[in-house]
């Protein structure tokens, strides 16, 4: 089991945060690696609501095991999910109006714990580059990923192609 935890400071409000992260559907707009979540629950979000994400390489199911909103929002792979992951995203105030985004993984992946843990410290890299794509999004409203896609907040996916901004 990989386990490790990642912050980063968003000059956002707490409560802001919370939303855009909490709303799972918003992946693909910060992690590269993520292209579509869908929810297969009805609404309310909150505890038991699962999603499915389809990544580059694979798909998973997962469910929210604990929802305390603008606070603690954590998901958990359903049984049988490979990676199978644990994720806990914990959003606290900072001086101002800002935000912490504290994000806490236990990971499996399945492969041999050597493989693991030799692959933790790239695992743990691209996490720190997906959260500072959040930051650049939402403190900016517009984020390059790291596939070179192009982002903006009222856009709900990112793009395919790349867009010019002027300065």
């Amino acid at each position: 089991m990989i386990r490790f935890d990642q912050a980063i400071d968003i000059d956002r409000p707490v409560e802001e945060v919370f939303a855009y992260l909490a709303d799972f559907t918003n992946l693909p707009t910060w992690n590269y690696y993520v292209h579509q979540v869908r929810r297969l629950t009805p609404e309310p979000v909150d505890v038991g609501a699962v999603y499915e994400q389809i990544r580059r390489t694979d798909r998973q199911r997962f469910q929210i095991s604990a929802y305390d909103p603008p606070r603690t929002v954590a998901v958990t792979t359903l049984p049988g999910q490979r990676p199978a992951f644990h994720r806990t995203f914990t959003v606290r105030p900072t001086a101002g109006d800002g935000s912490r985004v504290h994000d806490s993984w236990e990971l499996d992946t399945g492969h041999p714990r050597l493989v693991q843990r030799v692959a933790t410290a790239r695992i743990k890299a691209a996490v720190a580059e997906n959260l500072a794509v959040l930051n650049q999004l939402l403190e900016h409203g517009h984020a390059r990923l790291q596939d070179g896609r192009t982002v903006a907040l009222d856009t709900p996916r990112p793009s395919s192609h790349h867009r010019r901004r002027s300065p």
